[in-house]
């Protein structure tokens, strides 16, 4: 039986770095696809996943143009069309386009760069997440960076609006950490746990998850406000609350306990809601 090949492998293939190389030069002429490639399949051998992400980008600056906004609009114009943004889970994209949005937020992580920066890991996004590269920016510049993204979830395409949760969450896994507070994400979660898609309210339920490590109190409480609005289907808020509280739940904290059993009731058409279980002491 054949060796099943290592994940970095199945997603940084050469057919996909050459594939990308071509797209490029179809947006810039100028663009040496074949020595790109020579030079990215290079040194992936002796790199793992995330190494692979970072040489690309490397790869990407040595061969575009030295002006930023130039070379940014290059990788742009190049990409393929975004997912679906019909579908209402995930079509999750191609690893292949996470080096450009690394070169996004390692050249354009600047003042006066950073709306373009962040246009263009908006469009980046439709193609595959850019969840770890607009981090940093969100580090630098948390107040403008915020304020585009709960402009963010608002638009039409789903993996937008997930982008707002799962960017800030606080602890994403294979990401730098954010220095900002735990709850910094959460009046973004306020506008996204009524979202249509599961992609996006998986995030925010993991996002929730996050902080509940930290601060249970917190996580609950805004599960619990959430349910009480009735602002989410019953059976998809039973989700997001079975889903963020699963930390509390293998720890078995009581009030994580009733309060999935209470949403699991409302679903079921036993208890009538938070407000039954709430007169009933359950919650």
């Amino acid at each position: 039986m054949a060796a099943r090949l290592a994940l970095k492998d199945q997603l940084f293939t050469r057919e996909k770095v050459e594939r990308v190389a071509d797209e490029i030069a179809r947006a810039h002429p100028g663009f040496a696809a074949a020595a790109f490639a020579t030079a990215v399949l290079a040194r992936f051998p002796h790199l793992e996943l995330k190494a692979r992400i970072s040489w690309m980008a490397t790869c990407l600056a040595d061969h575009l143009p030295d002006d930023f906004r130039t070379a940014g609009g290059i990788l742009i114009r190049s990409l393929p069309a975004p997912v679906d943004p019909a579908l209402s889970d995930g079509d999750f994209g191609d690893f292949i386009y996470a080096p450009h949005a690394e070169y996004l937020a390692r050249h354009g992580c600047t003042s006066e760069d950073l709306a373009f920066s962040l246009a263009g890991l908006r469009e980046i996004t439709t193609r595959f997440s850019a969840e770890f590269a607009i981090r940093p920016l969100l580090d630098a510049f948390p107040e403008r960076v915020l304020g585009t993204l709960r402009e963010w979830t608002d638009d039409e395409h789903y993996h937008v609006r997930r982008l707002c949760s799962e960017g800030t969450r606080p602890r994403l896994p294979w990401a730098r950490n954010l220095t900002l507070p735990p709850d910094t994400g959460l009046p973004l979660l306020d506008r996204l746990f009524t979202d249509s898609t599961r992609y996006v309210t998986r995030s925010v339920a993991n996002h929730v998850n996050d902080f509940s490590r930290k601060d249970p109190d917190l996580a609950l409480g805004t599960l619990e406000r959430w349910w009480e609005s009735g602002r989410q289907h019953p059976r998809e808020m039973a989700y997001v609350i079975r889903h963020a509280a699963r930390t509390l739940l293998r720890a078995e904290h009581p009030r994580a306990l009733r309060l999935v059993e209470a949403s699991l009731a409302g679903v079921r058409g036993r208890g009538g809601g938070r407000t039954r279980a709430m007169q009933e002491g359950t919650v």
